[in-house]
């Protein structure tokens, strides 16, 4: 396991020799690292798009999509552990229009114009709950609103011109969802006021991908039945491929309650510690109006502002009492 690295203020926390250096300054036991690996196991590595061709060759494979606000074009696209595939499905947006009649609903997003159906056998969360409550720390239940609440809640922001953001959950199929195929029907919603950072976590399969002959872009990833560019050459889009021999890795979110700068953690307001580490990646700002930030000195200096910041990111589990994570990737928001 990794050990905690005090390295407050950067966006991303070291590259391979980076981390081979920290390690030994820190006086790391190099027996803790990966035995078939000559440096200390990293959380993911660069890929390329022959990479994921090869990847969905074998058949079905989870990615995780950070897609660029107003546009088609994939900021982050990460290829997951094979065990990602049973993980129930997510897609996270900005509401554009949301209807509710005869016991069934359709709340339309801004990316692809994508619609998410809901209905009364849906479950509501002011903040999500996972349908596994093993794969995600931190999440805090203050009651389940019905849909009329629900309904209300958003069209409310809409007309006062506020962002109204949703994320939707589904359990996977046993297959990958044809990409032409647009239909999202919701278990399990989360509305959510803030910014809009659209993200697609779903099951692919070889049909999804389509490489480009004269880029730019170099690919398309078709999803839910809108294309996403791909542009790994330009730089405009990072391919990730998550180590296969990581153990112990699950999600986290909630509210930041405390942060120690010096230690390199925060607390979450159920007491899980995220500690940040040599590897560690934190969501950059989309834009001017995000409400992102990227360092903990920023964080820190939110929480004295009496600002509510949330987390949310997946980890390494380190310890369960309490609960401390060496963070994989974070994103901290102004809520």
């Amino acid at each position: 396991m990794l050990k905690r690295l005090p390295i407050p203020g950067r966006r991303i926390f070291g590259d391979a020799r980076t981390l081979v250096a920290l390690l030994l300054l820190a006086g790391c036991d190099l027996s803790s690292t990966d035995p078939q690996l000559a440096t200390p196991a990293q959380f993911s590595r660069d890929g390329s798009i022959s990479d994921l061709q090869n990847g969905l060759k074998t058949g079905t494979a989870r990615v995780e999509v950070s897609i660029i606000p107003g546009g088609l074009v994939a900021r982050r696209v990460e290829i997951e552990q094979a065990k990602e595939i049973a993980k129930p499905e997510e897609v996270r947006g900005q509401i554009t229009a949301i209807t509710w009649s005869g016991g069934h609903g359709i709340a339309t997003l801004k990316v692809g114009g994508l619609q998410i159906a809901f209905d009364s056998s849906t479950s509501f969360h002011p903040r999500l709950s996972p349908s596994n409550p093993e794969g995600t720390a931190g999440h805090g239940h203050h009651g389940k609103p019905t849909v009329a609440d629900f309904v209300t809640r958003i069209q409310a922001q809409l007309a006062a011109g506020h962002h109204a953001v949703v994320t939707a959950r589904r359990n996977p199929a046993a297959q990958p969802q044809a990409p032409d195929d647009a239909s999202f029907t919701a278990s399990e919603l989360q509305f959510d006021g803030g910014a809009d950072h659209p993200f697609v976590a779903l099951n692919v399969s070889a049909a999804s991908l389509t490489t480009n002959p004269a880029p730019p872009p170099d690919a398309w990833l078709k999803l839910l039945g809108f294309q996403l560019e791909l542009r790994v050459s330009d730089r405009t889009t990072q391919l990730k491929i998550e180590n296969p021999r990581l153990q112990g890795v699950r999600g986290f979110e909630g509210i930041v309650q405390a942060v120690d700068q010096t230690g390199g953690t925060v607390t979450l307001e159920d007491g899980t510690i995220i500690r940040i580490v040599a590897g560690t990646e934190l969501e950059p700002k989309a834009g001017p109006d995000d409400n992102r930030l990227t360092s903990l000195a920023d964080v820190a200096a939110a929480l004295a502002a009496g600002k509510t910041v949330g987390a949310e990111g997946k980890g390494l589990v380190d310890a369960t009492s309490p609960l401390t994570l060496d963070a994989i990737k974070i994103e901290f928001e102004v809520e």
